[in-house]
């Protein structure tokens, strides 16, 4: 798996930091290649060629025992630097570890796009530690570092937002949900969560910051047993789950996978983190409030999909969007 990540990593590296030297082999130049070069270029703001333009004024606020973060600014705009940090100097057998989920959070940010996910404004992979063990018979430590836009630190519990608010930043969420679950990589399950450390408010926008430990495997079953959690059924394999089983075909196939784990465990963390913060009836009006309890409690009881979920918030807010149009 770390090759795997590794060569996607280098293919990403060499189409959008390593210029294309087209002089040495000139051909005629087609709208389609001046559209596919336009593309390309404003995909990232920063590569290996600028990133290093950046102003930092603040040093190392925070990123773990591997990573640090700076603040910096470029051309009047504030972002945020996350680099490898030398600094922390973590164990020998931790570094290549720590190297290949630096690498994972960079190629999950390239390939998900949604508002409410942290925006990646570039990258720059000068070396890996693997490159100069080999070369220079030492153990330094990699060069990697990766631009995101600048948010601020929050508590969901203590924040202090207007009704509306409380509804959009609900949807947001539910939406990031609806998302995660219909990715282009398969339902993605948040591993690490926590509120305080892994989210950020940016222009008044609550976004995910971590996607390192993301995946989108979903736990297998016996059809004798079935799932554990969540009241969920075991279904049968695909045609591509199977391959990497012991199972010849889906008829005498023993084996099966709890299908949508990851959207229910995705769902009782965010209202355990987020939703029982915004929704708190007590907050609303006395109109509203029944119906808010009724929608905590079928959240609680893993009883609400989210397709369902998107479609209650949406009404508790119509109202007040009626309201504000007719002032």
């Amino acid at each position: 798996m770390i090759i795997i990540i590794l060569l996607q990593f280098v293919l990403l590296v060499l189409y959008y930091n390593v210029p294309n030297n087209k002089e040495a082999y000139p051909r005629h130049k087609t709208c389609e290649d001046e559209n596919k070069s336009d593309k390309s270029a404003s995909k990232y703001k920063f590569n290996c060629t600028n990133i290093n333009s950046i102003r930092l004024f603040k040093y190392d606020i925070g990123g773990g025992m591997s990573k640090t973060i700076d603040i910096g600014t470029f051309e009047g705009e504030t972002v945020v630097v996350k680099r490898l940090s030398p600094r922390k100097n973590p164990k020998e057998r931790d570094a290549q570890f720590r190297e290949v989920l630096f690498m994972k959070d960079i190629l999950m940010r390239d390939q998900l796009d949604h508002p409410s996910i942290i925006k990646m404004l570039g990258f720059c992979v000068n070396h890996l530690k693997h490159d100069l063990d080999i070369y220079q018979g030492y153990l330094p430590f990699g060069d990697i570092s990766a631009v995101y836009e600048f948010g601020k630190e929050f508590r969901i519990a203590e924040a202090k937002f207007k009704i509306e608010d409380r509804l959009n930043h609900a949807l947001d969420i539910a939406d990031l949900i609806s998302y995660l679950h219909h990715s282009p990589l398969g339902s993605l399950k948040l591993v690490d969560f926590l509120p305080y450390d892994h989210f950020l408010m940016v222009k008044g926008k609550i976004k995910l910051i971590d996607l390192d430990y993301i995946n989108n495997v979903e736990p297998t079953c016996y059809f004798s047993s079935g799932c554990s959690y969540y009241n969920i059924t075991c279904q049968p394999l695909n045609s591509y789950e199977i391959q990497y089983t012991n199972c010849k075909s889906t008829n005498n196939c023993t084996i099966g996978v709890c299908r949508g784990t990851n959207l229910k465990h995705n769902m009782a963390r965010f209202t355990e983190s987020f939703f029982a913060h915004l929704l708190k009836p007590e907050l609303y009006p006395l109109d509203k409030q029944k119906k808010l309890i009724q929608l905590l409690q079928r959240l609680d009881k893993h009883d609400i999909y989210i397709d369902d979920l998107l479609d209650e918030l949406r009404g508790i807010k119509q109202p007040f969007l009626t309201f504000k149009e007719n002032l």
